[in-house]
């Protein structure tokens, strides 16, 4: 049986690990592939109860850092080359040292990434991070990602590159016996149960959030408990946990690490906890009321993050500290149980194991793609489109055909692109369409969503490029610039040449025959001719989709 290998973030949460576990598991239950996660945590606590096998490096503190992480590399390059992985999955946000791996160079990879802000995703889509993965799995649902403040270069990049998949929400969903189990074991009296989490309980700023948080909510628990208040607390710590030493009471129970989280946060009347993914994921698949204290996360962006939640299924955003935390706990505790939900996704895990099996399966040996032609017939004025279309040889079936008489987008100067034997990526509505002149007033985001994604500029218009520039649209239009050829049927040369040339220097490309001068008469064995020889190109015609996709691509090469 093959390998699949986990490679897992390092650092001061648990939240990555335990995503890996989760579908690790998932992989392992398959029975297609041996799944090993290889990990450098500092705790082992939540690798104690998984049946999968788990490579964990100890932390070299005692050398300076510069050798550790040399040291470090090697071995992992030893260890991934005797393992002979038949597909290595990321997860979390592309880590460079993993990409300079010898071991690792000709492999499949998969990146699982959760949410990222905005700007951390568009500084990774930039540095070219991307390009390094054959698939990036996107643990949110697209709506989800819609509203984390993408920039339009990486929503286009994100929605025609071809290699990114939403799958949805991937958290453990625990069994209501489970629930059940856990609350009775904490409460078995019934008492209002409030369940405080940050995480694995490691500080990413020297600012003390933890010991801040959990000193805060014991002071909290303790005023409760003077008044008679029937509330319990169980405090997580995590078992990075720094802060000042935390006192179990009456009302009070901690918990370094507790294995059953899941149950116990679908568990608690109120929730309050650092909104890291799969925490938050985990409060919002119960009922109880939600107290968000945001604290500094990589690449996350929290604040904005706990607002947005908040004001979707109810709760309070807070800090850490008493004076804030104090009236929005007690205001929960007066409160029903939330009715908004966020179950994890039935299908999610299930999606990223079929994506496992297909990257790690074994393929024919690569071969080179051929050259792209997108090759745009304008159809002389005697010669309806539809007509013209009918008499394409075969050799010419995806060749697109312009109908210039039809403005899918209502704007002089663009005009749609129909393309024969595709579907349309929006259906009804063009994809890509053709600008030949200043589109004026119209705002690029009307073309965008009118469906629009790729521009074919005739020649580079700086008109265009400014009105790009100047209302930039979400996601971004794309722009190719065509090689423009007028059709002579004595010399089908011509074409020739030109297209040759211009596919020497680029990988796609896109060309505009012009057939407007032709005798009608004539237009049939031109195109055989010309067809006959793309057949023996290495080139393949295709339509607007691979040319947006390849377009799309540059976006992620940096």
């Amino acid at each position: 049986m093959r390998n699949a290998v986990f490679l897992v973030k390092n650092g001061i949460g648990f939240g990555h690990i335990r995503r890996a576990l989760l579908i690790a598991e998932a992989v392992q239950d398959a029975g297609r592939l041996r799944p090993i996660v290889i990990s450098q945590a500092s705790s082992l606590a939540l690798y104690r109860n998984t049946p999968v096998r788990v490579i964990n490096f100890p932390l070299l503190h005692r050398v300076p850092s510069a050798i550790a992480e040399d040291l470090y590399t090697d071995l992992l390059d030893r260890l991934l080359d005797r393992l002979d992985p038949a597909v290595a999955i990321e997860d979390t946000y592309p880590d460079a040292r993993y990409r300079r791996l010898p071991a690792l160079a000709d492999r499949p990879r998969l990146l699982v990434m959760r949410r990222l802000d905005g700007l951390s995703f568009d500084q990774i889509r930039q540095r070219g991070d991307f390009a390094h993965y054959d698939q990036v799995l996107i643990a949110q649902e697209h709506e989800a990602f819609l509203q984390e403040g993408h920039s339009g270069d990486s929503l286009a990049a994100v929605e025609s590159s071809g290699r990114f998949t939403f799958v949805g929400n991937i958290a453990r969903a625990p069994a209501r016996d489970e629930v059940a189990a856990v609350r009775s074991a904490y409460v078995p009296n019934g008492a209002p149960l409030v369940v405080v989490n940050g995480g694995a309980g490691g500080d990413q700023m020297p600012d003390g959030y933890g010991d801040r948080l959990f000193s805060a909510c014991q002071a909290i628990a303790a005023a409760l408990a003077d008044e008679g208040h029937p509330a319990r607390f169980v405090l997580v710590t995590g078992p990075y946990y720094a802060g000042r030493p935390l006192h179990e009471t009456a009302t009070v129970t901690v918990r370094r690490f507790e294995p059953h989280l899941p149950a116990l946060l679908a568990a608690a009347d109120v929730a309050v906890i650092k909104p890291g993914n799969n925490a938050l994921s985990e409060a919002l698949a119960g009922r109880g009321q939600l107290v968000l204290v945001p604290d500094v996360s990589f690449m996350e962006g929290l604040d904005e993050h706990a607002h947005r939640i908040a004001a979707q299924f109810g709760g309070a955003v807070g800090a850490p500290d008493r004076s804030s935390l104090e009236a929005l706990i007690r205001d929960a505790l007066t409160r029903q149980p939330r009715t908004a939900r966020l179950p994890a996704s039935a299908t999610a895990l299930e999606a990223v194991v079929r994506a496992i099996h297909h990257r790690a399966e074994p393929t024919r040996p690569p071969e080179l793609p051929p050259k792209l032609l997108l090759l745009v017939l304008i159809a002389p004025a005697s010669i309806e489109p539809d007509k013209l279309r009918a008499q394409l040889p075969e050799t010419l079936r995806n060749a697109a055909v312009l109908d210039s008489r039809q403005d899918g987008v209502g704007v002089v100067g663009l005009a749609s692109l129909s393309r024969s034997g595709q579907p349309a990526t929006v259906p009804g509505r063009p994809v890509a369409a053709l600008v030949d002149c200043d589109p004026g007033a119209v705002p690029p985001q009307a073309i965008v969503d009118h469906g629009i994604r790729l521009l074919i500029q005739r020649s580079p218009s700086p008109a265009a490029e400014r009105w790009l520039r100047q209302r930039p649209p979400s996601p971004a239009l794309l722009s190719v610039s065509a090689e423009s050829i007028n059709a002579s049927t004595n010399r089908p040369d011509a074409f020739q040449r030109r297209t040759a040339r211009l596919l020497r220097s680029t990988a796609a490309a896109v060309v505009l025959l012009d057939l407007g001068a032709q005798p009608e008469a004539e237009v049939a064995d031109y195109l055989t001719t010309i067809g006959g020889w793309a057949a023996r190109q290495p080139l393949r015609l295709t339509g607007v989709d691979a040319v947006l996709a390849e377009q799309a691509d540059h976006l992620l090469r940096g």
